[in-house]
């Protein structure tokens, strides 16, 4: 089995990133259908090109074939931090370990940018993302809107 990780690029999109992400936006919608609109394939599409260059965003390929991917930001206000907005892991592909490569890989990136601490939101009833946070060091700074759980990973 071949398991890469690197930079996403906008021809990932058409190359299974869409459907990680249309996948993951349907679980969350699932989760949470008061808060995650039910929108088209189309509409999806066309979001996830609009904010391709907000974030930078990181794929896992197993055997060239994207099964996961982690958007992130780096904001420098007081201190540096690096915020993950989306890990999305392909369902099938899941218990692998492949949540903990893309943290690990973006932790590098963090030390590498001087950042203080990584933050993260996660959903309360993302149960398995949770757990794989705090099983990998993370935790729990507060609950806030919504159900949302914000973590954080303090010593880089």
């Amino acid at each position: 089995m071949n398991i890469e990780i690197r930079n996403a690029s906008l021809d990932d999109i058409n190359n299974g990133l869409l459907e990680v992400f249309i996948e993951g936006y349907r679980y969350h919608q699932n989760g949470r259908p008061d808060v995650f609109a039910n929108l088209s394939d189309e509409e999806l599409k066309k979001d996830l090109i609009n904010n391709f260059e907000r974030l930078l965003t990181i794929v896992l390929l197993e055997n060239e074939k994207i099964v996961g991917y982690l958007s992130y930001k780096i904001k420098d206000h007081h201190t540096k931090k690096l915020d993950v907005d989306q890990l999305i892991i392909s369902e099938k592909y899941r218990g692998k370990g492949y949540g903990k490569k893309l943290m690990d890989e973006v932790k590098k990136i963090a030390q590498d940018a001087n950042c203080d601490r990584i933050e993260l939101n996660c959903w309360m009833f993302n149960e398995s993302a949770l757990g794989m946070y705090e099983h990998i060091g993370y935790v729990k700074r507060d609950d806030i809107n919504f159900d949302i759980r914000v973590c954080e990973l303090k010593t880089l």
